[in-house]
């Protein structure tokens, strides 16, 4: 998951995603971890890059 202005002074921000969250209803939330082992879900990324891809690709 990407984010243009979450990282460390608004910088971008790329994390892993560590596990898919499905609701009953069927939704699907990204669930991350960030260096500091910080498990969070990424409702607010701002683009989703698929695994081997570049953010340029």
């Amino acid at each position: 998951m990407h984010w243009k202005d979450e990282g460390p002074g608004r910088t971008p921000l790329t994390e892993q995603v560590l596990a898919w969250l499905i609701t009953s209803q069927g939704r699907a939330t990204a669930i991350t971890v960030d260096a500091q082992g910080h498990v969070e879900d990424a409702d607010g990324a701002d683009a989703f890059i698929p695994p081997g891809q570049d953010l340029g690709s």
